[in-house]
């Protein structure tokens, strides 16, 4: 009986400043999938949480100072030991650029973004980074270093060397884009949670370049000319993408992804259904069809032979047609900035001409016919270029 006492006595003696915890090593678990770790103890009979951080490493050694000194100290007492240490708010780590890609590269895949506006999209904030930086190498930067007085260095080193007022002008309009495309990617704030991205608040408040509206106008006769006689002359995948942008006003992209069962030949006028289908998207989810010469599209159709795209190189998402595409483009004497998109505001140009631009629009899909007016739209008065559709 008496060492029962004892050891009643001594128990009793000791439960005021003893806890037990639930197992013998350490453990530290989130109560949430992106919260932060907390170390879980039982102090007579009541769950104690002490909240720990975002940092495993940090966390487990917190957590490991807490359970010894709990061994030997009242709760209240290592409460108050690691109250500013557990119980303050622990700041998001800052990504960096290849990290916050990584993030929002998974939600785009995820949601069936178009590739083509996930690449826009990384195009755009890498190139500002690598423009400044002065390397391709930036994956390891931490983003909020682009900050107000870094977009300004970008600009100045965009336009420095400018002196044609036009360039000036579309180098504007380029930055523009820039900037509203790195916006566009602090639309969901919850893939970014758990990190710090408050840059995006300042980003959003750069100051873009105004007075830069401008009515779409046709380049040069020669230079059309020169583009026709370009998609006449060229084989393979090439003659099929310049075919379907000249002469049906594809994007690239839509262009990429063309088969052959798009083509509808019943009639005296080709047409092509532009759909969602397969792993292709149309841009802004616009979907309907566009017409042209049924005598180009049987063309493009015999030279693209079997298989189930239009064009055959798959290498890297087109870059592998693209590029060459747009070398040779330029080497002909387009200097805008995306010539093969001009490719299809002539066609835009043609059907505003020949039928109406409410027509150009529908061929188009975009939203509004304003679009097309003024960015897509000019009246072709020279015959020589209306000919050209007309003749093939």
């Amino acid at each position: 009986m008496k060492k029962h006492t004892t050891d009643s006595g001594m128990k009793s003696h000791t439960t005021s400043h003893k806890v037990a915890t639930s197992s013998r090593k350490t453990r530290i678990y989130k109560r949430s999938e992106r919260g932060g770790w907390n170390y879980k103890a039982k102090v007579e009979g009541k769950v104690r949480y002490f909240p720990l951080g975002l940092d495993r490493k940090a966390a487990l050694d917190l957590a490991d100072q807490i359970r010894g000194h709990l061994m030997l100290h009242p709760f209240e007492e290592v409460q108050k030991m690691f109250q500013k240490k557990a119980f303050a708010k622990v700041k998001d780590p800052v990504p960096t650029l290849g990290k916050l890609w990584e993030l929002y590269d998974n939600f785009a895949v995820s949601n069936c973004l178009s590739s083509t506006t996930i690449r826009d999209y990384k195009d755009a904030i890498y190139s500002v980074f690598r423009k400044v930086m002065g390397t391709r190498n930036v994956d390891h930067v931490l983003v909020n270093k682009l900050d107000f007085h870094f977009w300004m260095e970008y600009k100045r080193l965009k336009l420095e060397k400018l002196t044609d007022q036009g360039k000036i002008a579309s180098c504007m309009r380029t930055i523009n884009s820039k900037i509203a495309k790195i916006c566009a990617l602090a639309k969901q704030p919850r893939v970014y949670e758990g990190w710090d991205v408050s840059f995006f608040d300042e980003v959003k408040d750069f100051d873009k370049f105004t007075g830069l509206g401008q009515q779409y106008k046709l380049p040069q006769t020669d230079l059309i000319e020169r583009t026709f006689e370009l998609w006449e002359n060229s084989t393979g995948d090439m003659y099929t993408l310049l075919g379907l942008v000249l002469h049906f006003g594809l994007r690239r992209n839509e262009a990429f992804h063309a088969r052959a069962d798009w083509f509808n030949m019943t009639s005296d006028i080709a047409r092509i259904t532009v759909e969602r289908e397969l792993d292709f998207r149309p841009k802004g989810g616009h979907e309907g069809f566009t017409q042209g010469s049924k005598a180009v599209a049987a063309s493009i159709l015999n030279k693209a032979g079997d298989g189930t795209y239009l064009i055959k190189n798959r290498a890297d998402e087109g870059r592998a047609l693209f590029d060459p595409t747009l070398d040779a483009l330029r080497k002909i004497g387009w200097d805008r900035n995306l010539p093969l998109h001009e490719c299809r505001k002539l066609f835009a140009s043609f059907i505003s001409t020949t039928v109406s631009v409410y027509t150009s629009q529908k061929f188009m899909r975009h939203a509004s016919v304003e679009t097309t007016s003024k960015s897509y739209s000019d009246l072709i008065t020279d015959p020589k270029i209306l000919q050209l559709w007309k003749a093939a």
